[in-house]
This record gives structure tokens, C-alpha cells and sequence, in this order.
């Protein structure tokens, strides 16, 4: 049985941003972009990933692969409180896997930077 080719919403964070904002960040930046992504209702790609995919891939990503992912179809985020209100957060249009650019393909997964060793 062949299963469907599933497409991904890459979320790309600037490495900058604290990690104690990053969820914060990325709740407000998905929220937005999916208001902006839902409104245009006749664009299939967007309705079919929210309906049968809606896998998400969080990356951190330095200065210069953000200005690289910034030009491709996203939805550009910032939280007032970090980085002087500077968009630090790309949420990106659903792509198919043989769409996906390199900058995306080979960026790190997101994961605190620091983390904690003290065991609970």
C-alpha cells in the first residue's frame, strides 16, 4: 500500500534567541503564520498539509542561513522583549520532501544550547 508523500513546516530560530524564549516565540510565530497561511483558502498545498500532514521541523539556524531562508515563502516573526524586536523567526510555507532547499535540507535541529545535567 503507498502512502502519501507528506509535505513539512520548517520553523527556523535564529540561534540568538534565548532558549527560555524559544517556545514562546515559536507559539506566537505559528499562530501567526498559520492566520496568514489559512486566509487563502483556494491554496491546496496549505489545507491538504494542516489536514493529513502538519509535521513541523524546528531548526536554529545562524545569521546568514536565515537571510537565506527569509527570501524563500515564509512568514517572518519576532518577540517585542529579545533581540531589539528583530525578526528572529521564519515560519515556512509546507513543502514536499523533493522541494526542500539545501539550507533547510542540512541546518542543525533545534536543541538547547546549554543543557542541563542536574537529574530530577
Amino acid at each position: 500500500m503507498n502512502q502519501p508523500v507528506l509535505s513539512k513546516m520548517y520553523v527556523a530560530v535564529l540561534d540568538d534567541v534565548p532558549d527560555y524564549m524559544t517556545p514562546t516565540l515559536i507559539a506566537h510565530a505559528v499562530l501567526s503564520a498559520h492566520l496568514k497561511f489559512s486566509s487563502r483558502t483556494e491554496d491546496e498545498i496549505y489545507q491538504d498539509w494542516l489536514a493529513h500532514s502538519f509535521r513541523k521541523v524546528i531548526i536554529r539556524v545562524n545569521q546568514k542561513e536565515f537571510d537565506k531562508i527569509s527570501q524563500l515563502p515564509c512568514h517572518l516573526a519576532f518577540e517585542s522583549t529579545i533581540l531589539n524586536a528583530k525578526h528572529c523567526c521564519a515560519v515556512l510555507y509546507p513543502m514536499l520532501p523533493q522541494n526542500t532547499p539545501n539550507v533547510l535540507k542540512f541546518a542543525k535541529m533545534w536543541k538547547p544550547k546549554v543543557q542541563d545535567e542536574q537529574k530530577i
